[in-house]
């Protein structure tokens, strides 16, 4: 009988230990658990990317790009008299700079060259608010903008700067010539008070006539070129 109770002791004692360290075991897995939790309430996982725009390939940070996209699309962008000054920061550096520009530009959407009249640019009064709501959905799916230089534009404008310069020292030349005759016939025509007739037969009078001429013919292509460069697009601004 004493054998049986000393037994049963034994058991119980087993059973205790059992329980205690079972315990034991749970809570210690419980906070190892706890210690791989993160706390998503101390973490903002909602801040918005700033928006970013690509100038000549290099990426910048841009705050008032969807303020831009509007007003380039609400703008006449194909004019000569397009103003663009924008405030970028590098994207790495937080350098802040200017670029400015002045003249047309090309408007791709979707690689799509965009015509002057369009959805997004209406300036009759009931298709105001049906624009702002284009401009509003397209601002709210663009992926990237990208400005770049139009490199055809650029060969042609240098082309045209140089036939200028070359016109304007043909004009130069031609308007010394000038000077010389006129001097030299105003004062025949003052000494003398020949008559139109006798003056027309004046010798070198001939000359002079040509060389106003082709001085009229140099400023009407200066002119030309002037309004070429002008309508030319150096860049183009792409959305996506």
């Amino acid at each position: 009988m004493l054998g049986f109770l000393n037994l049963d002791m034994r058991l119980y004692k087993i059973i205790i230990l059992l329980i205690v360290f079972g315990h034991n075991f749970l809570n210690a897995q419980t906070n190892d658990d706890e210690g791989t939790k993160i706390d998503l309430n101390n973490v903002n996982v909602q801040v918005k990317a700033l928006p970013t725009i690509f100038l000549f390939g290099q990426q910048y940070t841009f705050r008032e790009r969807d303020n831009f996209i509007r007003g380039i699309l609400k703008s006449k962008w194909f004019l000569k008299d397009l103003s663009i000054s924008l405030d970028l920061e590098e994207f790495y550096t937080n350098r802040v700079f200017r670029f400015n520009h002045k003249g047309k530009v090309e408007l791709l959407l979707k690689s799509k060259k965009l015509p002057t009249n369009n959805k997004y640019n209406s300036f009759f009064v009931d298709g105001a608010a049906y624009s702002d709501l284009n401009i509003t959905r397209l601002i709210s799916s663009i992926k990237e903008v990208r400005i770049d230089s139009i490199q055809e534009s650029i060969v042609l404008r240098k082309i045209l700067l140089n036939e200028l310069v070359e016109l304007n020292n043909e004009i130069s030349d031609i308007q010394v010539s000038i000077d010389k005759y006129k001097e030299v016939y105003d004062d025949v025509v003052l000494s003398k008070r020949l008559s139109d007739k006798k003056f027309k037969q004046i010798e070198g009078l001939e000359k002079l006539s040509i060389l106003q001429k082709n001085y009229r013919g140099l400023k009407r292509k200066v002119t030309r070129n002037r309004l070429k460069m002008e309508s030319i697009a150096l860049l183009v601004v792409s959305i996506y």
